[in-house]
């Protein structure tokens, strides 16, 4: 019966190290990803979620270069804040994820999410272990699917800050790179500690943390969107889908949140 009693006891303590030593582990890479002081290294993993040939087609030709408009992106805009890295993010592409990573339940119960949350870390664990790329400070797991008429409606993009893992839902067309590259960042600004600045009932840009211009007269139209907003205000109850980048910016509170300096 003591021998029982240790071994279950021995058990617990080796349990409890380990979640220790992964928490420990998961605070350090948010500490690091924040202070601003080496570039971000970001890998995109395109993943075919559509057996149309096109789609696929498109997803094995990317490569780093047609993410040079995120690193610039994030450049122009951490500059604008005081941030001094020559590249804030570098994006890295790897064709290593040859299957569908565990998808978002449709039911977000706690037990559910962070069973999910778990097997979403360690399919992102395989994953760099048989990549060739060194590891990245943020993974991207990024799912095409069709764009067109009769094309099913998109899931949810996620992104996770305790892994530093994003999951996004993006089309497999040239036609949509432009605001597939906006859903990304959004993402990986959510592995940073951003928030999102739209009503999650409307999905209207919220006043004024969701405003490119908040301090615009007369406030609408925006011309420009805030990058957690997603999209740009028009009227206090329409708004539209950025089609690029460069209607998108990184608003005040957004910079605090991820580290930026005031």
């Amino acid at each position: 019966m003591a021998a029982r009693t240790f071994l279950g006891t021995l058990r617990l303590a080796i349990l409890l190290a380990i979640l220790l030593f992964v928490a420990l582990g998961a605070w350090l890479d948010r500490a690091r990803s924040r202070d601003w002081n080496d570039t971000l290294r970001v890998t995109v993993y395109p993943i075919s979620d559509s057996a149309d040939a096109g789609v696929r087609a498109y997803t094995a030709a990317l490569q780093a270069g047609d993410f040079a408009d995120v690193e610039s992106f994030f450049l122009d805009e951490a500059s604008g804040y005081g941030v001094t890295l020559e590249q804030p993010v570098r994006i890295r592409v790897s064709h290593a994820a040859t299957e569908l990573p565990p998808a978002l339940p449709d039911w977000s119960g706690p037990l559910t999410i962070a069973l999910w949350s778990l097997r979403l870390r360690y399919f992102a664990a395989r994953t760099a272990w048989k990549d060739p790329l060194p590891a990245p400070d943020i993974q991207v797991f990024a799912l095409y699917s069709r764009l067109g008429p009769g094309a099913a409606a998109m899931p949810d993009s996620v992104g996770l800050s305790k892994g530093l893992i994003a999951l996004t839902h993006l089309y497999g067309d040239a036609a949509a790179s432009g605001s597939n590259q906006v859903v990304l960042v959004h993402e990986v600004l959510h592995t940073l500690g951003a928030s999102d600045k739209y009503d999650r009932a409307t999905g209207q840009p919220l006043v004024h943390a969701g405003l490119g211009d908040p301090d615009r007269q007369p406030l609408y139209p925006q011309d420009f969107g805030e990058i957690m907003a997603g999209r740009i205000a028009t009227s206090a109850h329409a708004a539209v889908v950025a089609d690029s980048l460069e209607q998108m910016l990184v608003g005040p509170v957004t910079a605090l949140e991820i580290g930026w300096p005031p």
